[in-house]
């Protein structure tokens, strides 16, 4: 049995990161609501040129920092010519400082992944490469909207190894309208025979604007029940552990030393630049989006105008950004990985809903925090939103309160 992660070594390397989004795919997923669009020669032209734009808006930001991660998310990145992903890194690396071993991570879909594209990649640096199977049954793939067929995950993860990459992450989904058990258990079969180190599985959503979300909204499919979906997810949960996988995040798996750096980035709210049209960042106390759209994104940055809606933190939205987030993790909340003055934000808000909560068993203490036991990891949300709404009930109660009352006192470590 793998143990729940994050390691100490891996959230110590998950220092500052830099999201990079290409809103492009050769054909849009029957599931998908990210933003991302055809792919055409004038596109990929204009997206480069306002990504020059916003990186040289966003370099002074980071000037005296170096990334220690670097994740092409989309839409499709690998759809871009091995000539435009090579123009892509290097006016990033005019920008930005990037440490010599940091983790760069490409999303792959497996029917994209080819050499040309694979000696681009490599000699950018990319190290990590995670491609999107979702399902290794035929049928699954058509209703999802896959070009890729069923075979074509194993060829794209052999023609990686062969080129030289050795962090390699399959994505898969459950829980969508037709999904049982039996499929489910082939797929985990045939996605733990490729080896892949690092395994993310999400849940479906019927996300709307989306077709699979508009038929399962207006009835014409049926999502299997919640309880169908617990089970799936319960024997995602035990077949990865009895192969030697843990549980670092609610959705994603490991074997040990392969967690992503770039998504601890996110769950340990370190900061990160975002860059491109849907890119959110934190830097500094603010969060941003930028405009979702190609055109919305390109348009404001070719004209000087501010392409990005801005927020800055309060005591509370970082209270709650912490524990939404860190209660995800296996290793829950740890003091360690936050700076005393964040945690002592959570010790104010969250000290009473703390104490109800591992009295009534929905969390439970660590030597070094507070975590989701692993038996209501899948509906972590759930608790997360008991807590959140516990604290705002106790927020009315805090004057009968002890004024020192924090979590030292419950047993959990500061």
């Amino acid at each position: 049995m793998a143990l729940e992660g994050p390691s100490e070594a891996a959230r110590a390397e998950a220092r500052l990161g830099l999201y990079v989004h290409v809103p492009f795919c050769a054909v849009r997923c029957s599931y998908c609501d990210f933003s991302s669009g055809s792919l055409s020669a004038a596109k990929v032209e204009r997206y480069l040129e306002a990504m020059a734009r916003e990186a040289s808006l966003r370099a002074p930001l980071a000037a005296a920092h170096a990334f220690s991660s670097v994740f092409f998310g989309g839409g499709t990145p690998s759809a871009l010519s091995a000539r435009h992903f090579a123009r892509l890194d290097r006016l990033l690396r005019d920008a930005f400082t990037i440490l010599p071993n940091a983790e760069v991570t490409l999303e792959a879909n497996p029917e994209t992944v080819r050499e040309p594209l694979l000696e681009a990649w490599a000699n950018a640096g990319v190290n990590r490469l995670s491609m999107g199977a979702q399902s290794f049954d035929p049928r699954e793939l058509a209703r999802l909207g896959r070009l890729h067929d069923a075979a074509r995950p194993a060829a794209a993860v052999q023609l990686a190894r062969a080129h030289g990459f050795e962090r390699l992450s399959l994505d898969l989904m459950f829980g969508f309208p037709g999904h049982s058990a039996g499929t489910w258990s082939a797929t985990l079969d045939a996605a733990l025979a490729l080896d892949p180190g690092h395994l993310s599985a999400y849940c479906f959503i019927p996300e709307p604007g989306t077709p699979l979300g508009a038929k399962v909204r207006s009835g014409a499919a049926r999502l299997p029940s919640a309880e169908q979906q617990a089970d799936l997810y319960e024997m995602l949960v035990s077949r990865l552990a009895a192969a030697g996988y843990g549980a670092y995040e609610t959705s994603n798996f490991c074997r040990p030393g392969r967690e992503c750096r770039h998504n601890l980035v996110y769950w340990l709210r370190r900061d990160c630049l975002g860059l491109g049209p849907s890119a959110h960042g934190l830097w500094r106390g603010v969060r941003y989006g930028n405009r979702y759209g190609l055109d919305e994104w390109a348009e404001c940055l070719a004209a000087g105008r501010e392409c990005a809606d801005r927020e800055t933190e309060t005591e509370r939205s970082r209270a709650d950004e912490i524990l939404m987030l860190g209660l995800r993790l296996g290793v829950g909340l740890a003091a360690d990985d936050h700076a005393p003055e964040a945690w002592g934000t959570v010790e104010r808000r969250y000290a009473a809903a703390f104490e109800r909560a591992l009295a009534e068993g929905r969390i439970e203490a660590t030597s070094w925090g507070v975590r989701v036991a692993s038996r209501h990891r899948f509906v972590a949300d759930d608790v997360i939103a008991w807590l959140m709404a516990e604290a705002e009930r106790g927020s009315a109660r805090s004057k009968q309160r002890a004024p020192d009352a924090d979590l030292t006192a419950l047993g959990v470590a500061p």
